[in-house]
């Protein structure tokens, strides 16, 4: 069965999916974690920033309406990133001139 998420967000690799489970082991990941992990480069305040401005495109969600609720990202909209960050990547090297030319 896919998992549920946004019509705008792509569907993930269910590989892509089960590693990023293996990593943090539940269907949501606090979102500390998720810049612990992979956004090491920002500190709080920049990642609250990028994520709010959508520099850094994963929808966050709360299981309270607090203001003080833990912040989560679930584990298909990581996965989707990941798989599309990756995508991008892809596509912009193969773009470069000479790509194909450059041994392995």
């Amino acid at each position: 069965m896919q998992p549920t998420i946004a019509p705008s967000t792509p569907i993930p690799r269910q590989e892509t999916v089960e590693l990023v489970y293996r990593i943090f082991g539940d269907v949501l990941v606090p979102l500390e974690q998720v810049r612990e992990r992979w956004f090491r480069n920002l500190n709080k305040e920049n990642f609250s920033k990028a994520l709010a401005c959508g520099r850094i495109a994963l929808p966050v969600t709360t299981l309270d309406d607090s203001h003080k609720a833990m912040q989560f990202v679930a584990l298909d909209h990581l996965a989707a990133y990941v798989d599309q960050r990756a995508n991008q990547a892809g596509s912009a090297r193969r773009a470069q001139p000479g790509a194909d030319s450059i041994a392995s």
